[in-house]
C-alpha cells in the first residue's frame, strides 16, 4: 500500500487515540479561559513569521531557501502535536483546538505570507492560491472525524473506550515512530547535502519559537499542562503543507529543503520535551540512606 494512503490512515489512528482522552468539558474550559488560546495562536500566527524574518536577517540564506523558511513558518501545526501533547501530559483539548484553528486560518495567512516572501526574496509579487476545499477536506478526514468518533465512543461507551485507549496508545506511538524514522531515511541525502547551510536557521527557528512560546505562556501565568501544549504546538509544523506549497504551487523543489530539515529537527526536540515532561511528572525515587 503506497505511503500516500498509509500516512493519512496512520494520522487518523493517532487522532482517534487522542479523542479517547477528550470530553466536551475540556473544550468548554478553553472558552471560559481564552488566554491559552490567545498565546497559542499569537505565537504561531505572529511570533513565528517574525522570528523567521529575524533569523534570515541575521543568517541570510539563498533566496530559494529563504522563501522555503518563510513558507514553513506560515504553515499550520502538524497533527502529531496532539499525540505528543497527550504523551507529555499537556492540555490535549488546547492542543487540538489550536491545531484546528491554525489549519483553518492558514488557508488565508499562508498564501499572503508566501506571496510576500516571494516578492521580498525573489522579486515575484504573484499571489499564491491554495486548494482550499481539498485541503480542508483532508484535514477533516484525518483529524476531525476520527476525533469526533472517539469522543462519542468515550461518551456513550466509557468502559470499552478506556480499554481501547490503552491499546491504541501503543499503536499510535509506533505509528509516530515509523513516520519519524521514515522521514529520516528518505531525506538523509538532503540533510547531508544542505545541513550545514540551512540547518542553523532551521534549528534556530524551531528552538526559538518553542522558547518564546514558553516564556509568553509563563508571562500569561498558564499552568504547566497548557504551556507544554503551546510549546509543542509551536514547535511542530505541518512540513507536508510547506513541501506541497514549495514543490507544487511554486514549482521550485529547491525550496522544500528547509521543510525537510525542519521535519527532522522538530521531532527530535519534541521528543525531548515529552521525555523531560514525563521525567518531571514521574521523578525517579532514590532510596534514602539508612
Amino acid at each position: 500500500m503506497p505511503i500516500a494512503v498509509l500516512l493519512p490512515i496512520g494520522l487518523a489512528v493517532i487522532m482517534f487515540t487522542v479523542g479517547l482522552r477528550l470530553t466536551v468539558a475540556d473544550f468548554v474550559r478553553l472558552i471560559e479561559q481564552p488566554r491559552a488560546m490567545l498565546v497559542g495562536l499569537g505565537s504561531q500566527l505572529v511570533l513565528l513569521p517574525l522570528l523567521a524574518l529575524l533569523i534570515l536577517s541575521i543568517h541570510p540564506l539563498r533566496p530559494e531557501f529563504a522563501v522555503g523558511l518563510m513558507v514553513l513558518a506560515a504553515s499550520p501545526t502538524g497533527i502529531t502535536s496532539n499525540l505528543l501533547t497527550l504523551l507529555a501530559g499537556g492540555d490535549v483539548a488546547l492542543s487540538v483546538s489550536v491545531t484546528a484553528v491554525t489549519n483553518s486560518v492558514s488557508m488565508l495567512t499562508l498564501p499572503l505570507i508566501t506571496s510576500a516572501a516571494t516578492a521580498l526574496f525573489l522579486g515575484s509579487g504573484s499571489l499564491v492560491s491554495l486548494p482550499v476545499l481539498p485541503t480542508l477536506g483532508g484535514v477533516l478526514l484525518t483529524t476531525g472525524l476520527p476525533l469526533a468518533a472517539a469522543m462519542l465512543l468515550r461518551r456513550f461507551r466509557p468502559a470499552p473506550a478506556e480499554r481501547l485507549a490503552g491499546a491504541l496508545r501503543r499503536v499510535a506511538v509506533a505509528i509516530f515512530a515509523a513516520i519519524v524514522l521514515g522521514a529520516f531515511w528518505s531525506q538523509a541525502p538532503q540533510m547531508i547535502e544542505y545541513g550545514a547551510e540551512v540547518g542553523p536557521a532551521v534549528a534556530a527557528l524551531n528552538v526559538g519559537i518553542m522558547a518564546l512560546a514558553f516564556l509568553w505562556a509563563r508571562l500569561m501565568r498558564l499552568d504547566d499542562r497548557r504551556a507544554t501544549a503551546i510549546v509543542l504546538e509551536c514547535g511542530l509544523r505541518n512540513a507536508a503543507t510547506a513541501i506541497t506549497v514549495c514543490a507544487v504551487l511554486l514549482g521550485n523543489p529547491v525550496m522544500v529543503v528547509p521543510a525537510i530539515l525542519y521535519a527532522l529537527v522538530m521531532n527530535v526536540t519534541a521528543v525531548g520535551v515529552v521525555l523531560a515532561r514525563r521525567r518531571l511528572r514521574d521523578p525517579v525515587c532514590v532510596p534514602s540512606s539508612p
